[in-house]
């Protein structure tokens, strides 16, 4: 296990695909891939493909996994299907907020997976509830109302997950859960903390852990109030027609 939280929720994916045999699994929007490669390393029997636009992050994708043999990079964006419906999961972490065509992309996501595979998007909202800058308070209004004055590489916006459930369902995938993660104080721990034997290690986990065990209590709480808490979504489903 890894004190980083999406390298924690990779592995945590990975509890969804089959227990024997080969595995196949599709990041979209891969970015660097930095988060998938400590799970590929211990995980040879899953057959990774990951799709990225930018070709400087493809660049630095190829120093993290360009030697592992069960990987592979492409560049494109994720609006059309690739010809396949045969991957167990498909994923994609911190892209949805900046998907300026959502429907298709969350449809290339689900009907790349088999029947049966697991589809599982994690996004931010620090971007638009919480900007860095005039410039990207800027951007997050356009991406809201004048989506289409951005260009791709600029794009982001606020995104509502019961627009995310929605658009899953609609390509069919039975969305199983919802998860609230990354409060800004455990998200500044981790970031700052370096575990250095077992137990500080077993603890930065127990921080991650517990958002997950909080997720369903909070549910029911006021939106506001939840999303000033905890700046990250996590949407689960299963591809069922």
């Amino acid at each position: 296990m890894s004190a980083s939280f999406k390298e924690n929720l990779v592995e945590r994916m990975g509890r969804l695909l089959p227990k024997e045999g080969a595995v196949r699994v599709f990041e979209l929007g891969s970015g660097t891939s930095k988060a998938v490669a400590p799970f590929l390393r211990e995980n040879k029997r899953v057959q990774y493909l990951g799709l990225e636009p930018s070709e400087k992050a493809l660049k630095e994708a190829k120093k993290e996994i360009g030697d592992l043999p069960n990987a592979k990079l492409e560049k494109g964006l994720a609006y059309q299907t690739i010809g396949e419906s045969n991957f167990d999961l498909s994923f994609s972490l911190s892209v949805l907020e900046h998907v300026k065509h959502l429907p298709e992309f969350i449809y290339t996501s689900v009907k790349a997976v088999k029947l049966g595979g697991y589809v599982v998007h994690l996004y931010d909202l620090g971007h638009s509830l919480h900007p860095s800058s005039m410039k990207e308070r800027f951007q997050v209004f356009l991406g809201n109302k004048f989506p289409f004055v951005l260009p791709e590489h600029k794009f982001v916006r606020y995104l509502d997950p019961e627009e995310v459930k929605k658009e899953m369902e609609k390509a069919g995938a039975e969305v199983f859960d919802i998860t609230y993660h990354q409060m800004p104080n455990h998200k500044a721990l981790l970031k700052r903390l370096k575990p250095e034997n077992e137990e500080a290690e077993r603890l930065c986990e127990e921080i991650i852990d517990w958002e997950y065990k909080i997720s369903p209590w909070l549910k029911n709480m006021e939106k506001p109030a939840r999303e000033k808490l905890f700046l990250s979504i996590c949407v689960w489903g299963k591809r069922i027609k």
